[in-house]
C-alpha cells in the first residue's frame, strides 16, 4: 500500500489552484493538475476520490486558512468599533498578501456548479461565533449571518479586487466608518 507525503498532496492542491486560476474549473482536469504537480493522475485518486473532492479539500482548506488569518487579528477584550476595523483590515490585507489563494477561493465560492461541494460559511464560523457573543451583549446589532457577511466581507473584497484604481487607506477608513455606523448600536 502507497502511504501519503504530505508534500506531494500540497503539490496537487496548488498545481490544481495555479490551473484554475489559468484555465478555470472546467479546464483543470485531473490529467492536467497531475502533470502541472509532476506526479501520475492515479498519485492523485491517492488523496482525493475526485477532482470535486480535491476541489473540496483545497476551498476549505484556503478558506479557512483566511479566517485563522482574520482571527489573529483580534484581541480579547476589544470594542465592537475595534472589531469592525480589525474584520475589514484584516481581511482587506489578507486579499492582498495572499492574493492568489484568495482569487481560487471567490473563483470557487460562485461557481454554481460547486454549490454542493463548497461552503464559505462553514469555514467562517469562529467569526460569526464572535460576533454573535458582541451581538447578544447589545454592542453590535443583531442581523442574520449572511447580511453580516454581505455587509462585513463584500465591500473589502471589492476595495481589494479593485485596488489598483486608486490608494486604499482613504477607501478603507471610509468603509469602516460606514460600516461602524450600520452595525453599532
Amino acid at each position: 500500500m502507497r502511504t501519503r507525503d504530505y508534500d506531494k498532496q500540497q503539490r496537487i492542491k496548488e498545481a490544481m489552484v495555479h490551473l484554475i486560476l489559468r484555465e478555470g474549473i472546467n479546464g483543470a482536469s485531473v490529467s492536467k493538475i497531475a502533470r502541472e504537480a509532476g506526479v501520475s493522475p492515479a498519485t492523485i485518486y491517492i488523496y482525493y476520490e475526485s477532482k470535486e473532492d480535491l476541489l473540496s479539500a483545497a476551498f476549505r482548506e484556503y478558506a479557512h486558512q483566511s479566517y485563522q488569518y482574520l482571527g489573529r487579528q483580534i484581541r480579547p477584550g476589544m470594542g465592537a468599533a475595534e472589531l469592525i476595523e480589525a474584520i475589514v483590515r484584516g481581511y482587506y490585507a489578507y486579499t492582498v498578501e495572499h492574493e492568489e489563494i484568495f482569487s481560487f477561493v471567490e473563483q470557487c465560492a460562485h461557481c454554481p456548479t460547486l454549490a454542493e461541494y463548497v461552503s464559505q460559511q462553514e469555514c467562517c464560523c469562529g467569526i460569526f461565533d464572535l460576533m454573535h457573543q458582541y451581538q447578544a451583549r447589545g454592542l453590535l446589532r443583531r442581523c442574520s449571518d449572511a447580511n453580516l457577511a454581505a455587509v462585513l466581507f463584500a465591500p473589502v473584497r471589492f476595495l481589494a479586487m479593485n485596488r489598483k484604481s486608486g490608494p486604499a487607506e482613504p477607501q478603507l477608513r471610509e468603509l469602516v466608518a460606514m460600516l461602524q455606523r450600520l452595525l453599532l448600536p
